[in-house]
């Protein structure tokens, strides 16, 4: 599975990253904006995007409006959000968010979120 990290905190991006090597995925891009994020969309398939909710150019909730307009709209799409309410959730999903992780997570918490994909992938 192919991943695409998307946040602006390099520290974030590098847990992340180490948090999927230890799942088994290996096959993951970082980058730092939602701008650099198409630039690796158009580059090639990508199965999966993790994207923190604040950006430095575009929050998640428009970049995944974006996505879901464009030649990549069937892309799974996994944020990360400090706000775990009703209410963040049900407009990530009007938004085009597959699935939702508060922050901070542990292994675990996002080992859920990803394998909710796989499973999708899979079958």
């Amino acid at each position: 599975m192919k991943t695409l990290v998307v946040d602006s905190s390099a520290v974030m991006r590098r847990i992340v990253t180490q948090m999927l090597a230890q799942m088994g995925y290996q096959n993951t891009i970082q980058v730092d904006t939602c701008s650099a994020a198409f630039e690796e969309l158009n580059k090639g398939e990508v199965d999966l995007i993790i994207a923190d909710r604040q950006m430095t150019d575009m929050c998640c909730l428009e970049f995944a409006k974006a996505v879901r307009q464009g030649p990549y709209k069937d892309v799974n799409l996994l944020m990360m959000t400090l706000d775990g309410s009703l209410a963040e959730v049900n407009e990530a999903r009007r938004a085009g968010i597959d699935k939702c992780v508060v922050k901070p997570f542990n292994f675990e918490g996002l080992k859920a979120g990803v394998e909710f994909f796989t499973v999708k992938l899979q079958g």
